[in-house]
């Protein structure tokens, strides 16, 4: 995912400010730097959280270094802390971003007029290509780095947002009469298909290996996961009840 391309969308700063460490006072060296920079300063979160996608994919969050990014973007030492007070703020960013992000794809590629079998698929869908098209971002958005979500109040909000689609859909299917489960069972067991569905597709999982039975059924979840998802959901619908 490339954060400058959503920076407008998104609402960047909205993301900044609530991690955002301001300074009363700018020292005129930073000043002088900053002007010197290839970016304008209202562009910097958004470069900052690029190159650090980008780091994170080479090296790993472990090495991700603000004064590494700074080096990188041409500003000085502190400039990023203006906008991140530390890595976890930087991370909790690009997270919020990403959530912003999945949301606003899903709403995009599901049609509520549809019956609420295809509705469910394209949900599905959507969220599996966001993995897949941004499996950095995904790595982190689901992933332990980043801890309790609750220190970052702009990261926990934008997880509640993408979630209400999501279960304004599961309070459909649990209407259905083939079903006997709630809309917390439910969603555990949907996400979590689709959670691991992403990840097999997304982590190069058996690359290495001979051929065998399970790199066949990676291989086949690759080729054509929008049939995996219709399996999964045509049985879920089909379901005969007691």
């Amino acid at each position: 995912m490339r954060a400058s391309r959503l920076a407008d969308s998104l609402g960047i700063w909205g993301i900044v400010l609530g991690c955002i460490a301001w300074r009363v006072q700018w020292q005129s060296r930073d000043r002088r730097e900053l002007i010197k920079g290839s970016y304008h300063r209202g562009e910097l979160p958004a470069t900052l959280m690029d190159l650090a996608l980008k780091s994170i994919e080479e090296h790993g969050t472990e090495k991700l270094s603000l004064r590494a990014l700074a080096r990188e973007a041409g500003v000085s030492p502190t400039a990023p802390y203006r906008h991140f007070s530390s890595k976890q703020c930087l991370l909790a960013a690009i997270a919020t971003q990403g959530f912003h992000t999945l949301r606003e794809r899903r709403q995009a590629n599901v049609d509520w007029q549809l019956p609420v079998e295809e509705r469910t698929v394209a949900m599905a869908l959507s969220y599996v290509d966001f993995a897949i098209k941004n499996p950095t971002a995904y790595r982190l958005m689901f992933g332990s780095v980043l801890g309790d979500f609750s220190e970052f109040q702009m990261l926990e909000q934008a997880v509640t947002a993408a979630y209400e689609d999501v279960d304004k859909l599961l309070t459909e299917i649990i209407e259905h009469p083939s079903l006997d489960a709630d809309s917390a069972q439910l969603g555990g067991v949907v996400w979590s298909f689709l959670h691991g569905l992403s990840s097999l597709i997304i982590n190069d999982v058996l690359v290495g290996q001979v051929d065998s039975k399970p790199k066949r059924a990676v291989s086949a979840l690759r080729a054509d996961y929008e049939a995996a998802l219709r399996l999964m959901f045509d049985r879920l619908f089909t379901v005969q009840p007691d």
